[in-house]
């Protein structure tokens, strides 16, 4: 069975993917939270792993993230999110220069699309036609999730500005989604597809996506993402693998200014390439934070 973008994508618009398997938790220790600390870098960083859109019923937080959080002096999401023109930015970088999905897709994909968009989404398909065809499938988040959807980047927003805390961003959004721009967008109109021919299942795998998210197992987590399909697979290089070495030495700049709270898709924190890892080898302590589970 095809799995669904969707959830392949969720890690970058909140955005991101499929997970189909279930697991029993281990013994071993697991956290979402971890403290890096090190000789060349000036304040501790806690960097936790969200999940970026989940339903109400199963958002939680443990009170040791908190207490973190509350002592940092800077939050950092992987973009500004308090940023007023953040909006505005993310609106322009979804969007085809001289193209739209009209003309990238059959008459009767059109048709399919259009008929999907209207009866599922209640969204005219005229209107996004000229939305990048990986970002369209973003529009079927509020369907996926169900209603009373939490957010941890949205949850830790509010907190921030509630204490007056400065945030931050690791990338811009024009990077951010100009790593999706390197998939073809042949290649992107294939995976839309597959996303409206698999939307009924998309809700079954996203559920078993938020039960492997919530054993707190960041190495399960990135495992399952890379078996969620051959298309990730392949372009999973762009979406976390080039990102997190990148993300790495401005994590560590953002350590030698401020103590750091950096909330960022758990997809970025397991596998050899994962930000834990990376600042392992590049010698700096990387503790879990024992979590309540």
């Amino acid at each position: 069975m095809k799995k669904s973008i969707w959830v392949q994508i969720q890690i970058r618009l909140t955005l991101t993917f499929t997970f189909v398997f279930l697991f029993v938790v281990s013994t071993q220790s697991q956290s979402l939270l971890y403290k890096v600390t090190g000789s060349e870098m000036s304040n501790p960083v806690y960097i936790y792993g969200t999940i970026h859109a989940l339903p109400q019923a199963d958002f939680f937080i443990d009170d040791i993230v908190m207490e973190k959080f509350s002592k940092a002096e800077k939050i950092v999401f992987e973009i500004d999110m308090s940023n007023p023109s953040m909006m505005a930015e993310v609106q322009s970088a979804m969007m085809m220069q001289g193209n739209s999905i009209d003309q990238l897709v059959t008459e009767q994909e059109y048709l399919r699309l259009k008929q999907f968009f209207a009866d599922s989404l209640q969204l005219p398909i005229d209107m996004l036609k000229h939305v990048k065809p990986l970002l369209m499938s973003s529009f079927m988040l509020p369907k996926i999730v169900g209603e009373q959807p939490a957010s941890y980047e949205g949850f830790f927003v509010q907190k921030a500005m509630e204490m007056e805390k400065s945030i931050a961003g690791i990338e811009t959004v024009a990077e951010q989604i100009g790593y999706m721009d390197k998939i073809p967008l042949q290649r992107q109109v294939k995976m839309l597809m597959e996303s409206i021919d698999d939307f009924n299942e998309s809700r079954v795998e996203f559920q078993d996506l938020v039960n492997v998210y919530k054993t707190r197992d960041i190495e399960r987590v990135y495992e399952v993402l890379m078996e969620a399909s051959e298309e990730y697979k392949e372009f999973g290089e762009y979406l976390i693998d080039a990102r997190n070495k990148i993300w790495i030495p401005r994590i560590i700049e953002m350590g030698n200014h401020n103590i750091c709270f950096i909330a960022v898709g758990c997809g970025h924190l397991g596998g050899e390439n994962g930000i834990i890892n990376l600042l392992k080898i590049e010698g700096f302590n990387v503790d879990p934070v024992e979590n309540k589970y």
